[in-house]
């Protein structure tokens, strides 16, 4: 704030509330490595991000410049960010969401199972998916999408396997993660069961 620093580095946390004047000039690197990220939102996030570091620049009364560094400077969150343009960017995304029916299509469920062994994640995650797909799930409009390895697969020494719920209709959706808690029992000892409703990450 006093003019002290002439360069600010750090990571996307600096693009967070910080109100310096006299910044001029922000830099991205590596701007879309979130965008290949196993994630629906990956591109929500990068459009979030960039347009946040680019109000870094020249909120006071000197002029500002962005500059990004990316691989795919055509991809439309960058575009639309650096235009400013939410509604581009939202028709977009909405498309791309539509055919392999993705929030806010449907609602979805995150379903990740784990363990300190790896062999037990996975043999109850796909247990878990297979007695739903059974006993469960043909009686309710709900689609299973997995099981799989979580994408961060080791988290705090716990192996991570996970699959998705989704359905347009909350009450199924209900219906089905009541039934996964209260009726299917795990096989083997320190084996976690987490239910994540429209999940803001799926990681």
């Amino acid at each position: 704030e006093r003019g002290e620093v002439d360069i600010l580095l750090g990571t996307q946390m600096i693009a967070k509330g910080l109100d310096f004047p006299k910044v001029t000039l922000v830099g991205v690197v590596n701007a879309d490595v979130g965008i290949n990220m196993p994630d629906f939102r990956a591109s929500e996030r990068t459009f979030q991000l960039l347009s946040q570091v680019a109000g870094r620049a020249g909120r006071g009364t000197l002029g500002g410049e962005v500059l990004v560094q990316t691989c795919l400077p055509e991809h439309y969150s960058i575009q639309a960010a650096l235009t400013h343009d939410y509604s581009a960017f939202a028709d977009r995304e909405l498309i791309e969401r539509r055919e392999p029916a993705y929030p806010p299509v449907v609602r979805l469920i995150n379903v990740v199972i784990s363990s300190p062994n790896l062999e037990a994640a996975a043999r109850n995650a796909e247990a878990a998916a297979e007695w739903l797909q059974t006993t469960v799930i043909p009686a309710v409009p709900v689609d299973l999408v997995g099981p799989a390895p979580s994408p961060i697969e080791r988290l705090h020494g716990r192996w991570r396997w996970h699959f998705f719920l989704r359905s347009a209709s909350v009450r199924a959706l209900g219906e089905v993660a009541w039934r996964l808690q209260s009726e299917f029992r795990m096989r083997g000892t320190d084996i976690r069961l987490a239910i994540d409703r429209d999940p803001r990450a799926l990681l």
